[in-house]
């Protein structure tokens, strides 16, 4: 029974750059760690789960625009209650929420980026699929295409050496309650662990460790066999570690009592600890707001909700300060789907398109990406246009934050997706010496009309390539690979319609960026 009830109950793995008007300037490199580094690499990061679809024109406002006004003439935000943090930049009032540590206080400090219009082309408005679609990484509303694993599941299972027959010491990912997400999956066997009572996971998991070898995989028993079998080994070795970590950390900050920042609370016990897990998932319900989303007090459940967001984020940054860990975390925020742009009758909205993403901790390089949400021109479904590809963000956690590379993102998201740099570069004791270089790049004549060339000076030999993106991150085409010696480089423009772009120069697998507009 004790088996039984330990698999009934928990889920083990198995079997600061502002910008405003377009593209990031600044230049950003993906540190190439080796496998010894990346050991000993002892950055984490928090994924919170905003299920529903988070309202992002009433959660970063658009108090400038009067249309905002026009279309929601019941729910919207006046501006003179609306937080000003930046020019044209005004924050939902709960994000100020009475914590001693807030959102608000947070952007302030340097530890907060906003990303406007995240999103994907061609939305899927149904939850599920949506949510799979953002926790897989793999942007397709076909249904056809089964969506099955993770992108942090797929990317960990592949650095870890040896995974699943070698285990880690401590679960490389931990999920705060509910049944593991696909997040945390992958075809070799889910990475995480999830729970929500660290004694009674001890308790359960005790004794659970098999005495039987695994079996080969050329049959669906052999394959059912091994799943059951590696969640009771996880389970069993796991269960002392996290509760070893939760009995030695400790919080030295206040939390309130609800649910998502006592989530927040034991995340920063576990770390306190000395829990080494890579990955801590965590969720917040509720933001499906098709009624009553809120009146005109500023009352409903999405205020609610952000005032508990911005509690529960704040809170756990000022533990980590206090704790000295913070520079150690970073964390996101991810919902499946933004709202329409007008609200619905009931004081609600529908689903709609893009949103509002939050990007938090120490790492980040902290502003405001992409332009206010423009309500004059809409996409074909009258939906708030996506500025940016959601698995940027997910390029800068591998290639900045977690010392990946190029080649790691192509080969977990299938797709070249181009980080947004939002994140700073984790770094290698290689750096120095291994070559890479930033550029300074610029294009001229520009806007590029009829011909013009891509210049730059390379104080070092090495790989150089020319990439065009998409303004919203994905790869359109590459214009030159090659070896080059040091003196200036010139490549020309050339076979772009007219549009924006950006244009990506990699000297040694170090990337510089400049906006590129071609007028035809």
């Amino acid at each position: 029974m004790k088996r039984r009830t330990f698999l009934s109950t928990t889920t083990a793995a198995a079997v600061g750059t502002q910008v405003l008007g377009g593209v990031p300037l600044h230049a950003f490199t993906p540190a190439d760690l080796d496998q010894r580094v990346q050991a000993e690499d002892d950055r984490i990061l928090i994924v919170i789960q905003m299920f529903g679809g988070n309202d992002g024109l009433n959660t970063i406002i658009p108090a400038d625009d009067p249309e905002y006004y026009k279309i929601r003439p019941s729910i919207a935000v006046p501006k003179e209650k609306a937080v000003n943090v930046l020019s044209r930049v005004h924050m939902h009032p709960s994000l100020d929420s009475k914590a001693p540590y807030n959102l608000r206080r947070m952007f302030e400090d340097g530890r907060l980026a906003i990303v406007n219009g995240i999103g994907y082309e061609n939305p899927n408005l149904s939850h599920f699929r949506s949510t799979d679609i953002w926790l897989s990484g793999f942007n397709s509303s076909d249904p056809e295409k089964r969506l099955i694993d993770g992108w942090l599941g797929r990317y960990w299972s592949n650095k870890v050496q040896g995974f699943p027959e070698v285990l880690p010491d401590d679960p490389i990912a931990v999920q705060i309650g509910g049944s593991l997400s696909m997040l945390l999956q992958s075809r070799k066997g889910d990475i995480g662990i999830a729970l929500t009572d660290p004694q009674k996971f001890f308790e359960l998991g005790q004794g659970l460790s098999p005495d039987m070898q695994p079996m080969s995989e050329d049959t669906r028993y052999g394959r059912e066999f091994n799943f059951v079998r590696l969640v009771a080994e996880q389970s069993d070795r796991y269960s002392s570690v996290v509760k070893q970590a939760f009995d030695k950390g400790s919080n030295k900050v206040a939390y309130e009592k609800n649910g998502f920042v006592e989530q927040m609370k034991l995340v920063a016990r576990l770390i306190s600890g000395g829990l080494k897990s890579k990955v801590f998932l965590v969720y917040l319900g509720g933001f499906d707001t098709h009624v009553q989303q809120q009146d005109e007090n500023l009352n409903g459940l999405h205020p609610y909700l952000l005032e508990m967001l911005s509690t529960g984020i704040g809170t756990f940054m000022q533990d980590a300060l206090i704790q000295g860990f913070a520079d150690r975390v970073v964390g996101m925020t991810v919902s499946e789907f933004g709202r329409r742009p007008y609200e619905n009758g009931s004081r609600g909205t529908d689903h709609g398109a893009s949103s509002v993403q939050f990007v938090f901790g120490n790492g980040v390089r902290a502003g405001v990406y992409g332009d206010m949400p423009d309500l004059s021109n809409f996409d074909s479904n009258g939906d708030v246009r996506y500025q940016y590809d959601f698995r940027r963000v997910y390029a800068d956690v591998f290639e900045n934050w977690f010392g990946g590379t190029p080649a790691d993102t192509e080969s977990i998201l299938e797709d070249r997706v181009l980080p947004l740099g939002v994140l700073q570069r984790s770094t290698s004791v290689n750096d120095a010496y291994d070559g890479r270089v930033q550029v300074n790049v610029r294009v001229a004549p520009h806007p590029v009309t009829d011909q013009a060339t891509i210049e730059w000076q390379q104080p070092v030999p090495g790989i150089v390539k020319v990439d065009i993106y998409g303004t919203e991150g994905r790869f359109i085409t590459n214009l030159f690979t090659d070896r080059a010696l040091p003196g200036t480089i010139r490549v020309p423009v050339h076979g772009l319609a007219s549009g924006s772009y950006i244009c990506c120069v990699s000297v040694n697998g170090a990337r510089s960026v400049v906006p590129l507009t071609v007028v035809r």
